[in-house]
């Protein structure tokens, strides 16, 4: 009993130190000057996004790093066969900011065949192309301030996979730079592997 006693105390403290060595919650931090925001979403398969509304959650909404961590979409898909992503872009910083979008290539196996100014569902429906600048970083794009209002800048991403190898992955991190702070950068992943 002494020794069942005995050990429940030190239990006890040892809770007690771990409780104290915990730091209280942190308040939000003060909102940033300049802070891109970008998330991404898969849109569909093949054809295009032929479901409304889609069933696939954004990922990395308030979620700023350069991983890619928590805001990465994962999809298999058939060689040959495309696939379609939305990314939303948006300053959530309080000044006014441009920022610059850097995509993936793309390679011998997986095409970065198109990239469209909006949230392009079907085929025909694209207005404006920036696949180039897409590709080499001078797609770029002027936000109001957070405070003003929450603009939004809609691209979508189609990649194509020419391919008739099974089990190829191919990973396309997509940044957006803060002109003003070119230290502030947040990237979402697009990852495709074929079944």
């Amino acid at each position: 009993m002494k020794r069942a006693l005995g050990s429940l105390v030190a239990s006890l403290s040892l809770f007690a130190t771990l409780v104290a060595v915990v730091p209280p919650a942190v308040a939000r931090a003060e909102p940033l000057p300049y802070r891109p925001d970008q998330w991404i979403k898969l849109c569909g398969l093949s054809m295009g996004c032929t479901i409304d509304p889609l069933p696939h959650p954004w990922r990395g909404k308030d979620v700023y790093n350069d991983t890619g961590r928590r805001q990465r979409v994962s999809v298999r898909m058939e060689d040959g066969e495309g696939v379609r992503f939305w990314l939303a872009l948006q300053n959530d910083g309080t000044e006014r900011d441009t920022f610059f979008v850097k995509g993936c290539r793309g390679n011998k196996r997986f095409n970065v065949n198109n990239v469209h100014l909006g949230r392009i569902k079907g085929l025909g429906t694209a207005d404006t192309k920036i696949t180039d600048a897409f590709k080499d970083g001078t797609a770029a794009f002027t936000f109001p301030s957070s405070l003003e209002r929450n603009k939004r800048v809609y691209l979508t991403l189609n990649i194509i996979a020419p391919t008739t190898a099974e089990g190829v992955s191919y990973r396309c991190p997509v940044t957006i730079t803060s002109k003003n702070d070119p230290e502030r950068t947040d990237t979402v992943v697009a990852r495709m592997t074929t079944y």
